[in-house]
């Protein structure tokens, strides 16, 4: 049963979070302050159960902080080290917002167990984590689904560096996105279907065209993508995947040059990365 229950706050948690884009903690890399676009506490429901219990219920949170706190972190002696956790509270008499540190006292409580020499090492943490600084390139309104222009990734095994990568990511080639077609007129002249060779599509209302494994070369050459089409009839709740659609439409879209292409963390890709849905409605 306490197995049932911690699955299900799990998968709470994970809904919740992933729900909206999160701010993110600090951490500061040879004394430059970087963005640090992942929650590695999380990573110990346990800890982050404990370090919830000892933060201030009174602290300010939004949608972009559900947790209400900002983790600051360093890297010292090739460690992930937790400096420091700031709440934010709301002053009645002056009516303004401040900040305040958690205490070195329930810092010590909390994460008694990852303590070294007055240091906090995040012992519990395995796994990559990026930071990043500089403008955003690519933006998902999920979590930490961003990349800015300057980013470091690090390879983390039970609180220890063991890889670091750095990488200058940047727009190669500005081009076509499925994200600038805005109307259904736009749409029509941009990937125009030669529809009279469909008869099946006699009684359809519409095309729901899925798009997404999007590969782009260097020179913002489209490479290769997945396409499916599906028609959608009128008067009924059924649809029906046409191959053949869905063939002319990737032709279509390997026709277009360039598109706009992205140089991530050492690997070229579409700003629409991915991928998009999009509906194309038949003329009557």
């Amino acid at each position: 049963m306490k197995r049932v229950i911690a699955c299900m706050f799990f998968l709470s948690l994970v809904v919740r979070i992933f729900a909206t884009g999160q701010e993110s903690d600090i951490i500061y890399i040879s004394g430059e302050r970087w963005q640090l676009l992942s929650k590695p506490i999380i990573a110990n429901l346990t800890l982050y159960h404990h370090l919830k219990n000892a933060l201030p219920k009174e602290r300010s949170w939004s949608t972009a902080n559900w947790d209400g706190y900002t983790a600051y972190w360093s890297v010292n002696d090739e460690s992930l080290c937790l400096d420091s956790i700031i709440v934010v509270l709301f002053n009645k008499e002056t009516k303004q917002n401040y900040t305040s540190c958690l205490s070195l006292a329930k810092m010590r409580e909390v994460f008694k167990d990852y303590c070294k020499q007055n240091t906090i090492v995040a012992t519990w943490f395995t796994g990559d984590i990026r930071a990043g600084k500089g403008r955003i390139l690519y933006y998902e309104h999920t979590w930490f689904e961003r990349n800015h222009e300057y980013e470091q990734v690090f390879t983390i095994k039970q609180g220890r560096v063991i890889n670091q990568q750095t990488y200058h990511n940047r727009v190669v080639v500005d081009g076509f996105s499925l994200a600038t077609i805005r109307s259904q007129e736009d749409l029509k002249t941009k990937l125009p279907l030669n529809l009279k060779s469909y008869p099946e599509l006699a009684e359809a209302k519409s095309v729901i065209f899925t798009v997404n494994e999007i590969c782009l070369d260097s020179l913002g050459n489209l490479v290769d993508c997945n396409v499916k089409a599906f028609v959608w009839f009128s008067g009924e709740k059924k649809q029906k995947e046409v191959e053949r659609l869905a063939k002319e439409m990737k032709e279509m879209l390997t026709i277009i040059h360039p598109w706009k292409t992205l140089f991530i963390n050492g690997e070229y890709m579409p700003s629409d990365k991915r991928g998009f849905t999009f509906r194309y409605i038949l003329d009557s």
